[in-house]
Formats: C-alpha cells, sequence, structure tokens
C-alpha cells in the first residue's frame, strides 16, 4: 500500500509539472491555422491567459489587444470586436489571395500567432508529361499549380485502364513547384504501348481527380548511337563506321536516322546515298561522296522510333578524317607577283596559297622543284621557300630567273606544277611603276578602294594587277597568310575589294608591260576620309624633375593628309586654376620632350591631330607628376641654447619642398681640432603643410669649452644646398683625469708630477691632490693653481699593514648666475664628486688671492659651479717589509715539503702492504735435506749464494700445512708448473740413492710455478678451481677476439705454430723423438725472451758425462743473459723463423754415455754461431701458448706415469724414490721472462 500511495504521489507531481510547463504563454489564438477561399471572410480570435498575467509582472487589458500581419496592422472596430474581458475577435471580409502569419499583440509583446492560407480548390496540372529512356526507365513530370492552400498529388497507374488494379507513382517534392516521379520498379510494363494514369489531388478546400492517358512508344527515347563504334574503312573521299546498340531489338517498328556531316569550316553536307545498313548486332554506315581528301570533319548521327511524333535520342558527335592524298593542284601566281628590295640585291615572289580544304594532307608545304637563270638550271636550294612566299637573297637583276612551283604533303607532290619567268630590269624601268599609290577604308562595309596615278611610261602597258592580304607587324613587304590578287585594266585606276576586310589589310599594285614588269608596290598607309581623323592615344614614356616625354603615333591615318599635332600640357595646382600650354607639331614629329616644367608637379597632357579640313577630337588626358628634385635650402638656422655638451637648434623649412622632405642632414665642425660628423633629423608631416613652424633639434655628444660650426640641409631623394652657418662655442664642462706619476724619495716624501687632462672642458682653474688610505677614504686634500704640473708632499712610512695611495684631479671654475640649460649629466658629477669628498681640502698652496676666489666658488654654489675631473690614483707606492717576504717564501717552502713527504709515504704504505703478503715457508724435502747437509744459504748463513759451488734455490710460496715429502719427490719437471705468487730457485745438482753432488751448473734464477708442487689444501683447492674456470673463460674470450681480428693481431692460433714447428721429416736422421704431451688446458703466453733464448746449437761435441752433458747442453742451446730482451714479446708473424729444439742427450739407465749410432742420430746439423750471425732483435707484439712451447720443443712436456718410475726418473730425482708417480701439475697463467731464465737455466733438470 505504501509502494502504490508512492507511485500516485509522483505522478500527481508529474501532471502538476507538465501542466506548470505548458501553461508559458500569454494567451491564445483560435484558429492557429486558417485556410480560406478567395474572397471569403477570416474571423480569429485571441484570448488572454489571466494565470500567466497573475503571475508575471506585465500587464495587458483586452482594450490594448490588436493584430498585425501581411504588412499591415489592424486596429479600428471594422477589425477588432471585443467579446468579453479577455477575448476579441478578429474578422476581415472578401480576404486576398495570401499566405501570411496574423500576430495577436499588446503593445510591442506578441500575445500568440496564426497562419492564414487564402487561395482555392484543388487545381488540374497541364503539363503532366513522361519519358522512357531506352526501355530502362520512365521519368514523369509536371508543375504544381500555384495554390496559397496546401495541396497533396496521389498518383497511381496501370496500363490496362483497370483501376481496380493499379500501382501507385513514388513523386519527389523538394524541387516544387516541379515534381518528378520515377517508375523504375517490378511494375514496370517496358513493352506496353499505353499508360493510364490518375491524378488525386486535395486540399483543405476540396478534391480533384485527373486522369491522363500517354502513349508510351511516342515518349520514347532511343539510346545514344555509337557503343563501341569502330572505323572499317577510310579512304580519300569515305569512310564506314560500326557500332552497336544492344537493345535495337526491342524496337518493333524498327529506328529512323538522321545523319549530317560537317566539313571543318564549312556548311553541313548531306548525301541520299547515306543509308543505313543494320542488323541486330551491329550498325553500318558508310559515308561516301566525301568533298576533301585529308580533311576533319565531323558527323552528328541521332535515331528515334519509326513512327509518328517519337523523340530523338541524344546525338553521336564523332569527329574523323579522311585518308591524306597528294595536293591536287600547285599554288596560283600571276604577272608582276614579285618585290624588289630597295638594295636591289634581294627579291621575293608571292602566289596565293592553297586552301586548308585543299592540302590534302599533314605535313604540307611549297617546293621549287625547278630553277633556271637564263635557261641554265640551279640549284633550288638557294631559294629559302616560305608559306605564301620565297625569297632569293643573291638577286641578279640583268638575268631571266625561271621557276616551277608545286605543293607538296605526305603524300607526295602535285602532279602539275607553276610556271613564274622574272625578266630583266634596267634603270628604264623604275619610270614604270605607278605612283601616289593610297588606299582608302570604307567602315560602312569594311571595304578597301586602292588608288594610284600612271606610271612615267605608258609605252606598252598592258594592264595592272591588285594585290592584298593581311600585313606581318611592322613588316611593309610581308604577308601574314595568303595574298590575293585580281587583274585591272589600263584605263583603271583604282580597285575595291569585297565587304567585310579586316581593318589591318594591306594593299599593292604593279604594272604590267608587255615584255617587263618591275613587281608590285606597296601602298605605305591608308586613310578614311570620310570619317573624323583618329582620336589620338598618346603616351608619357620619361619623366623627370623637370621634362616629360610624350610619344604618340597616327595609327591608321597617313601623315600626307595630316597638317600636324597640337599638344597641350597643365600645371595642376590646388587651389588654384591650371596653367596651360600649348605647343603645334609638325606631321612627321611622334615625340617630343616638354621641359622647364616645376618638380614634384602634377600635369596634365593631351593632344589632337588636324588637316587642313578638320581636326581630331582632343585624346583622354594623361595625368603624371614629375620627379622629386633637392629643395631649397632650410632657412633660418639660430641658436636657442647651449650646454657644456650640447646644443639646441632651430630652423625653417625649405620654401620649395620640390618632393616629399623626408629628413633634414647636418654638419657640424669642431674648430679646435678640425674634425667634422653629421647627424639626421627626420621630418614630420606637420612641417610640410605649415612651412612657418620651425624645427627644433638638440646637437648632443659635444667637447665642453669648444668651439663649433654647424649648418643644415634639407634632403627629399636629393639633399639640398647647406643653410646659413653658425658658430657656437660650449660651455664649461668636465675635465678628463690627468695623468699622475708618483716619484718617492728617502726622506718620507713623494714628488707628483702630472699631465694636464686630454680633455680639459674649460680653463683648468685648479689641481687637488689627495693623500688616501687602501679603502680610498681621504687622508688629506690640497688644492693647487691650474698653473701647477707637480707637487712635493709629505708622505707617511708605508708598510704592509698601513698601505695609501697618492691621486690628483682638475677642477674647472665657470660663473653662472642660474642653472638654466645645466647638464643634468653635470649635476650628477658635481654632486658626485662633492660625495667624494672625504676631507676638507687645504689651501695652503695657494696664493692669497687664488686663496680667496677658491673659497667663493666653494661657498656660494648659485653662483659657480666646479667641474671635477675623475681622480687619477697612483696605488701602493710602498714596498712591503722584508720579514712578511722571508715569511712568505717559508710558508710555501714548509707546505711543499709536507706534500712530498705525504707521497713518499703513501708510496712506501702501499709497497708494505704488497710485501706484507708474502711468507718464507721451505717445503719439507728442502728442510729435511738441510738437516742432513748445513749449508750457507746467502743471506741465511747457509752457504747457497750465486757463488757457491752448489746451486740452488729457495720456494717462496704462501701454504698451508704442507705435506711431508721425500727427497724424490723435490726433483720434479718444472717446464709444467708456474705461478705468479711461488718463486723457486733450482738447484743444478743430480745425485742418487738421496744424496746431493756437487756440479757446475747454469747461474740461478727464479722460477714461477702454480702450487701443484706442493700438496694443497682443501680452500687452496677451490681457490685453484675458481682461478682455473676464470683464465679459462678469459683464455675463451681472446681466442674469440684473436679469430675476429684475424692473423694480424699479433696471437698465435694452434694451427699457426705448424709452420713454426718445422718439417716433422727433419727429425727422421735422428734418433731423437720428443714425448707427446698429453692434452692438457695450458694458458700463457710467451715474451720475447723465449724466442730469442731459442737460438741454434753449435756442431755437436763429443758424448760427455751425464751431468756434464746436460749442463753442457743446457748452457750451449741458451744464450747469455744479455740477449733477452724482456719488455718485448714475439710476433706471430716471426716465430716460423725458429727451428724446433732437440732434446739434449738424456744419461742412460746406467749412468753411460750414449752408444755411438745413437749419439750421432741425435747431432744436429752443424749451423752458423750465434756470433756469426747475431739473431734479429724481435720487438713485435705477440704470444704463444707454454702447450706450443712443448710442441716445439722449448719447453719439456709433462712427464707421463711409465716415465716418473723410470730410471732416467729416478737418476733425475736424485735417488731411489717411491713407486708411485708424483701426480704432475696443470700449468695455467702467463709465463713470465724470469721463468724463461728459470726455463734457460735449469734445462739439464727439464
Amino acid at each position: 500500500m505504501l509502494l502504490q500511495a508512492l507511485l500516485v504521489l509522483v505522478l500527481t507531481l508529474a501532471g502538476w509539472g507538465e501542466a506548470k510547463a505548458v501553461i508559458v504563454e500569454p494567451g491564445w489564438m483560435i484558429p492557429g491555422k486558417v485556410e480560406q477561399l478567395i474572397g471569403g471572410d477570416l474571423n480569429i480570435s485571441c484570448t488572454l491567459n489571466e494565470e500567466y498575467f497573475r503571475t508575471s509582472k506585465d500587464h495587458c487589458l483586452v482594450d490594448q489587444l490588436y493584430v498585425s500581419g501581411g504588412g499591415q496592422v489592424y486596429t479600428g472596430p471594422q477589425y477588432i470586436r471585443i467579446l468579453n474581458n479577455t477575448t476579441i475577435l478578429f474578422s476581415v471580409t472578401n480576404a486576398a489571395e495570401q499566405e501570411h502569419e496574423y500576430l495577436c499583440m499588446c503593445g510591442e509583446y506578441v500575445i500568440n500567432k496564426s497562419m492564414v492560407y487564402v487561395g482555392t480548390s484543388p487545381l488540374l496540372v497541364r503539363d503532366f508529361n513522361c519519358l522512357d529512356y531506352d526501355f530502362q526507365f520512365m521519368v514523369c513530370n509536371f508543375t504544381q499549380p500555384p495554390n496559397r492552400v496546401i495541396t497533396k498529388y496521389n498518383i497511381s497507374y496501370n496500363t490496362n485502364n483497370d483501376w481496380r488494379y493499379s500501382n501507385t507513382l513514388d513523386c519527389n517534392f523538394d524541387s516544387a513547384p516541379l515534381v518528378t516521379c520515377n517508375l523504375t520498379d517490378d511494375n514496370y510494363k517496358r513493352f506496353s504501348e499505353t499508360f493510364y494514369f490518375r491524378l488525386y489531388i486535395v486540399n483543405a478546400l476540396g478534391h480533384e481527380t485527373q486522369p491522363i492517358t500517354i502513349n508510351h512508344f511516342e515518349r520514347l527515347v532511343p539510346a545514344r548511337p555509337g557503343q563501341n563504334l569502330t572505323m572499317v574503312n577510310r579512304t580519300e573521299s569515305s569512310v564506314c563506321l560500326s557500332w552497336e546498340m544492344p537493345r535495337r531489338s526491342n524496337y518493333n517498328r524498327g529506328l529512323t536516322w538522321q545523319v549530317a556531316v560537317d566539313p571543318q569550316n564549312f556548311d553541313t553536307i548531306s548525301r541520299p546515298s547515306w543509308l543505313n545498313n543494320s542488323s541486330t548486332i551491329k550498325d553500318l554506315l558508310c559515308l561516301t561522296e566525301l568533298p576533301f581528301a585529308g580533311y576533319n570533319y565531323t558527323l552528328r548521327l541521332r535515331v528515334r522510333a519509326n513512327q509518328n511524333n517519337t523523340l530523338w535520342s541524344e546525338p553521336l558527335i564523332y569527329a574523323f578524317a579522311t585518308a591524306p592524298a597528294p595536293p591536287r593542284r600547285p599554288p596560283r601566281v600571276t604577272y608582276g607577283s614579285f618585290y624588289v628590295y630597295s638594295s636591289e640585291t634581294g627579291m621575293r615572289f608571292y602566289w596565293e596559297a592553297l586552301a586548308a580544304h585543299e592540302l590534302n594532307g599533314p605535313d604540307f608545304r611549297y617546293v621549287i622543284s625547278e630553277y633556271r637563270i637564263n635557261g641554265t638550271e640551279v640549284d633550288p636550294g638557294l631559294i629559302k621557300v616560305e608559306s605564301n612566299s620565297a625569297i632569293i637573297d643573291h638577286w641578279n637583276m640583268s638575268a631571266v630567273h625561271t621557276f616551277l612551283i608545286r605543293s607538296s604533303n605526305s603524300q607526295g607532290v602535285s602532279v602539275n606544277a607553276t610556271t613564274m619567268t622574272i625578266g630583266p630590269i634596267s634603270n628604264r624601268d623604275w619610270q614604270r611603276v605607278p605612283r601616289n599609290i593610297r588606299a582608302e577604308y570604307h567602315s560602312n562595309n569594311k571595304s578597301y578602294t586602292l588608288s594610284w596615278q600612271p606610271p612615267e611610261d605608258r609605252a606598252e602597258l598592258q594592264n595592272y594587277t591588285v594585290f592584298w592580304c593581311v600585313q606581318k607587324p611592322g613588316l611593309l613587304s610581308e604577308c601574314e597568310g595568303s595574298i590575293r590578287f585580281a587583274e585591272v585594266s589600263a584605263g583603271q585606276l583604282q580597285f575595291t575589294t569585297a565587304r567585310d576586310q579586316l581593318p589591318t589589310l594591306h594593299m599593292a599594285v604593279s604594272a604590267n608591260y608587255r615584255t617587263h614588269n618591275t613587281g608590285l608596290r606597296w601602298v605605305s598607309c591608308s586613310s578614311d576620309k570620310k570619317d573624323d581623323l583618329a582620336k589620338m592615344e598618346p603616351s608619357i614614356t620619361v619623366a623627370t624633375d623637370t621634362t616629360l616625354t610624350v610619344n604618340w603615333d597616327s595609327k591608321n591615318v597617313c601623315p600626307v593628309i595630316l597638317a600636324g599635332y597640337n599638344l597641350t600640357y597643365c600645371q595642376r595646382s590646388t587651389g588654384r586654376p591650371d596653367n596651360c600650354t600649348t605647343l603645334k607639331m609638325d606631321r612627321y614629329t611622334t615625340k617630343h620632350k616638354i621641359q622647364n616644367l616645376v618638380p614634384y608637379t602634377d600635369y596634365s597632357v593631351k593632344m589632337l591631330m588636324y588637316s587642313e579640313s578638320r581636326a581630331s577630337k582632343y585624346s583622354d588626358e594623361l595625368v603624371n607628376r614629375t620627379g622629386e628634385a633637392a629643395p631649397s635650402q632650410p632657412r633660418e638656422l639660430q641658436l636657442l641654447r647651449v650646454s657644456s655638451a650640447s646644443v639646441e637648434l632651430a630652423w625653417k623649412p625649405p620654401l620649395l619642398a620640390n618632393g616629399i622632405v623626408r629628413s633634414y642632414e647636418g654638419a657640424f665642425r669642431s674648430l679646435r681640432d678640425n674634425v667634422t660628423e653629421t647627424f639626421r633629423v627626420s621630418a614630420d608631416a606637420e612641417h610640410l603643410v605649415d612651412i612657418e613652424k620651425p624645427v627644433n633639434y638638440r646637437l648632443g655628444n659635444l667637447t665642453a669649452f669648444t668651439q663649433y660650426e654647424v649648418s643644415v640641409r634639407a634632403r627629399t631623394v636629393f639633399s639640398s644646398e647647406p643653410s646659413n652657418v653658425i658658430f657656437f662655442s660650449t660651455a664649461i664642462g668636465v675635465p678628463s683625469a690627468p695623468k699622475l706619476q708618483v716619484t718617492n724619495d728617502k726622506d718620507q716624501s713623494s714628488r707628483l708630477d702630472w699631465e694636464p687632462p686630454r680633455m680639459p672642458a674649460g680653463r683648468i682653474d685648479f689641481y687637488e691632490i689627495s693623500l688616501r688610505d687602501n679603502n680610498a677614504s681621504c687622508l688629506m686634500s690640497t688644492i693647487l693653481p691650474g698653473r701647477n704640473r707637480s707637487f712635493v708632499m709629505a708622505t707617511p712610512r708605508c708598510t704592509s699593514h698601513n698601505p695609501f695611495q697618492l691621486a690628483v684631479r682638475a677642477i674647472n671654475v665657470e660663473q653662472h648666475p642660474q642653472f638654466d640649460g645645466l647638464d643634468a649629466g653635470a649635476l650628477l658629477l658635481m654632486s658626485a664628486a662633492a660625495g667624494q669628498q672625504g676631507c676638507e681640502a687645504k689651501t695652503d698652496a695657494l696664493g692669497d688671492e687664488e686663496r680667496a676666489q677658491f673659497e667663493a666658488y666653494a661657498a656660494n654654489v648659485t653662483a659657480y659651479r666646479l667641474y671635477r675631473s675623475d681622480w687619477d690614483v697612483y696605488g701602493f707606492i710602498c714596498t712591503p717589509d722584508t720579514h712578511s717576504v722571508k715569511a712568505m717564501y717559508q710558508t710555501i717552502e714548509v707546505t711543499v715539503a709536507i706534500l712530498v713527504l705525504g707521497v713518499i709515504f703513501y708510496l712506501v704504505y702501499k709497497k708494505y702492504r704488497k710485501m706484507s703478503d708474502i711468507d718464507l715457508v721451505l717445503p719439507q724435502g728442502i728442510i729435511e735435506t738441510l738437516k742432513k747437509q748445513p749449508m750457507d744459504m746467502g743471506g741465511l748463513s747457509l752457504g747457497l749464494g750465486p757463488d757457491s759451488s752448489l746451486g740452488g734455490g729457495i720456494v717462496c710460496t704462501r701454504v698451508d700445512d704442507s705435506p711431508q715429502y721425500t727427497p724424490q719427490d723435490l726433483p720434479h719437471d718444472f717446464s709444467n708448473f708456474g705461478s705468479e705468487s711461488s718463486k723457486l730457485l733450482l738447484r743444478t745438482a743430480s745425485s742418487s740413492g738421496g744424496g746431493m753432488e756437487a756440479a757446475a751448473g747454469p747461474p740461478t734464477s727464479y722460477l714461477a710455478m702454480r702450487h701443484g708442487l706442493l700438496v694443497q689444501n682443501d680452500m687452496e683447492r677451490q681457490r685453484e678451481r675458481e682461478r682455473e674456470r676464470e683464465q679459462q673463460q678469459q683464455q675463451q674470450q681472446r681466442e674469440e677476439e684473436r679469430e675476429q681480428r684475424g692473423a694480424a693481431s699479433g696471437y698465435i692460433k694452434p694451427t699457426q705454430m705448424k709452420s713454426w714447428m718445422g718439417d716433422p721429416s727433419e727429425n727422421d736422421d735422428h734418433d731423437f723423438s720428443v714425448p707427446a704431451a698429453p692434452q692438457i688446458p695450458i694458458g700463457g703466453y710467451v715474451p720475447v725472451p723465449i724466442p730469442q733464448s731459442r737460438l741454434n746449437p753449435p756442431p755437436v761435441q763429443p758424448p760427455l758425462q751425464p751431468a756434464t752433458a746436460t749442463a753442457a747442453a743446457a748452457s750451449t742451446f741458451f744464450p747469455p743473459a744479455h740477449l733477452l730482451n724482456l719488455d718485448n714479446y714475439v710476433q706471430a708473424s716471426d716465430l716460423h723463423k725458429l727451428k724446433p729444439l732437440v732434446a739434449a742427450p738424456l744419461p742412460l739407465p746406467n749412468g753411460g754415455a750414449s752408444p755411438p749410432a745413437a749419439a750421432a742420430m741425435r747431432q744436429l746439423p752443424p749451423l752458423p754461431t750465434a756470433a756469426a750471425a747475431p739473431a734479429p732483435k724481435l720487438a713485435d707484439l705477440g704470444y704463444t701458448t707454454m702447450e706450443q712451447l712443448q710442441r716445439t720443443g722449448l719447453a719439456k712436456p709433462p712427464l707421463s706415469a711409465a716415465a716418473v718410475g723410470s730410471p732416467t726418473h729416478a737418476n733425475a730425482a736424485g735417488g731411489g724414490g717411491a713407486g708411485g708417480a708424483h701426480p704432475q701439475p696443470q700449468i695455467n697463467g702467463y709465463v713470465t721472462p724470469q721463468d724463461l731464465n728459470a726455463l734457460a737455466h735449469n734445462r739439464h733438470v727439464l
């Protein structure tokens, strides 16, 4: 129940809101739309909305209501009747046809409106018509009859007049009153002959039904013919065309054709034989008997249904051309159609050109097929042929010239030729030319009449020939297009052309004698006597500041009929009448220069031509302005006010501007240094209007107390003469600072010398000397006369704690009762200078009179001005104490010493930290040996120094928990060991049974070995594995980089060591072989000492004892230590030069020497010694690996398990050891030069 109550409440509120929204109008007009017959009455009521005015601020009474509409206001009782206190009735009788909006008004406010339509009942349609377009669709249209009352149309149709079954026609009224209806749906009966339409017309005043019957076939428009048009055949006089017409079979009665052909520039032609040969698929039309070959035609073809009152289709317009053919005739010539140039060396002969329809094809031209002089054939190429004439440049007047002229095109030349013969011309023949040739133009029929007088020699005169053509511009003897000619009898002295000629026709005449002809003579000009003389069209071509140049021509008027020209020019001035002048020119003049004109002034020019009987009309006035010129000089230059740095000038503008005064240019010169400077002042527009208003200008940046001269020029585009020159002198100002020099005396006094200011700006009345402290505060100030240039003054003792300065400045004094004209800059300088005075100036150095003057100047600031220059300061004139300098030097030395000691301490501490990680730990086997056989060990008093007969070494390594070693574990193959943290001094001795015997060996050195010599603990093994992995990664990266850089990068790949190892076949002659090295990861790089130490041994010596032989082999193979260069590495490209290393003879198990055969096989071939051929120093950068050294024999490979247990190994190990072989360590890391020295000196051990 609660929900239903809420719903009712919402609907009630919504209804109340809608009602409130509706009641917004101030009133109503009823009815709102009125449709009435013409002549009927209108009755419309207007009611006020009392509810609206009850809540509105506006008020309206019923007697205030009236009606407005149709451009008229209705207020009288004949229109307005009050029905009650809220309603009026608006009535109009005999209403006229209209469509207006009527408004019910209350004052200026609209109460409401009503639309009124006054018209007629429905009217019948008068122009309903339909068209069918080639059986595709039908369009019907009609025009709505005019009616102010809105009328609607409903159109239906059928084809059997049975209205029980009909269709509605869809119409478009957007373009009313023209209505268009389309019939394209499936109900369109294309092949029905009759369509029945019914129009139902209705409006508010009635309705009408209008039946209309349309003959479908009579309103049928065929499609435009010519689809897929092709030319089947073409000849010189015919063409055959074929095209398709898809719906031609729909026309049961066939089609009617209309064919018309228009030759270009000719009337339409038609032939009875132009009948179509039609089929249901294609139509064929042959146009025969065409008059011109190679000519352009236009075909116009249209069709319609073959019955009465049918409609034509859109025409087919097709342009075509007949086939070309050779020209049918040559050009025509006549007697005397040639012209001899005045030079008598050139001749041009003319012919009548063929018409365009006679050309018969493209590439038409005229050719001279034969040329003879006095009967002798000459090359026709000497004649230059043009479109209507030909010219011969080297004309022989005394010869007979014969020409054959033919027509030619792309198809060939004409069969016939025109013969032209020109006989010789003598001096007598010049009396046989017509005289006074003139032409008159008849404007009424556009014809010309040529007249002439007969020649002086009339004997044997046969007749005359008159020629006319369109003249080429500027060429009297040439024609534009074809030339025409006609013969005139000898007694006739004029000829009139046909009407409608061009106004630029050119005419000529020739006198024809029985045996001679001098050629044609052109008329020089033509005129029309019946018309006024032509209105002239002069032009002004050049305008300067004082002249105007006028040009003209006489056009078609012959100068012979003119008496002359009148030229009138007038000066135009605002507010004054024109000042005109007329000049007379003779009839042959075509240009005149009018002179002595006023610059920058408007002039008008007009002309006329006159004859003896009449004059032409004046030409249109030409108004032109003369150019600008230099103005007159500025007037009354004067001086208004002068200060020390500026001057105010004034002058009046020039009387004659002669243009636009754009600026004023002034020049002023200093009479002291004779330097001239300029200034520029822009001109104001007001000075152009009022030339009496002065121009003011302040000229600044002047030098004080200096004489100047100044003048001013006015400038348009040219400068005027200078104005009057005035001279002035600037006032006293602030001088520049004097230049001070100070000399120190020993008696604590200083001599001050100074130069006067470069810019004195006055008389320099006084100088002021000042003693100042280091902060420029005044300690003492003294005033000196302006004539002084030096001064000696006592100065206190100057120390580094008490320095002081000396300064000097100049002072100018100017007496002035007031400050008018004082520069603001000078006042600022004065106040600033006064503010800088820190102590009272002393005047003791002045005389009594000078002291009194200075005191008067300083005390009376209103009557005197003191201009003080800037101070020129001498700076610190004392020398610092000697003790202070020494203290400064000592401080610097102590600071440097502390810095040096700090650097040294840092380096020592850094070295100490590196050395603190080294411990001395002896392997257990060495300790046991030393216990059994005490010896001096170098610095440890063990007798193992470098000079000891027993070579030995100390192992320096960091090993924790070293295992116990037996003596047989000590000698190992060190060629596989190396470590950067271990140093081993090897002993060069061999023993058996655990003892050591002294033997001579090479010098001791160090060999870097890995910790594999000793047993490693777990921590070291872990570190070793990490280092090995890191080295393997680094080795892999270096190999990838070497592969990218290629062989030229300096690294050696294992494959590149083959050529360096030598030919294996060389060992075939020796009983020696190098044990194969196991494939173990060996990393490292070979420095230069390895190849340098690898020199070829001398010839093989006799076999020695085992120990001696081993030492000798090692000392023979390796060079002295001074030959090793430890700073470089071997270049990869040089390793191939080294030979493989041959191992030294190994002692036999029994300790004896090798058999002779074996020794012989182990001998190396003799090679030059190092002394004979010293090895080159290898400084190139390159690297190799320990593995390559083992393969090439430079280093001994690691011993196999079998070799470790062999007697040879036992001997080398120093006595019977354990049965098991000690595992060989892995070599990884860098091989240093120290390692290679150890390798060289311990070769017998390896």
